[in-house]
């Protein structure tokens, strides 16, 4: 099942040598550890450029997105299994 959910989140994350890797998040007072990046793609929003992620627990899909612009990270969906 794929819920939308369109959130700001808190992410932790290691910018090194023009890439990001994505360690955690946190959802609803709750820290999700990432175990994999699983896809990640660019999108456009006006002039803004976003970058979207794929990124999973081990047990569900998360598709987060962040605005380097704004420095803004956002939960955009949850595939649960």
């Amino acid at each position: 099942m794929i819920t939308e959910i369109n959130e700001r989140i808190v992410a932790g994350v290691i910018f090194k040598n023009g890439s990001m890797k994505i360690k955690w998040f946190i959802w609803k007072n709750k820290k999700i550890n990432i175990k994999k990046i699983t896809y990640k793609w660019k999108t456009k929003t006006g002039a803004k450029n976003i970058y979207n992620f794929a990124v999973t627990d081990g047990i569900n899909v998360f598709e987060i997105s962040f605005s380097p612009e704004d420095l803004i990270w956002n939960l955009e969906k949850v595939h649960t299994f």
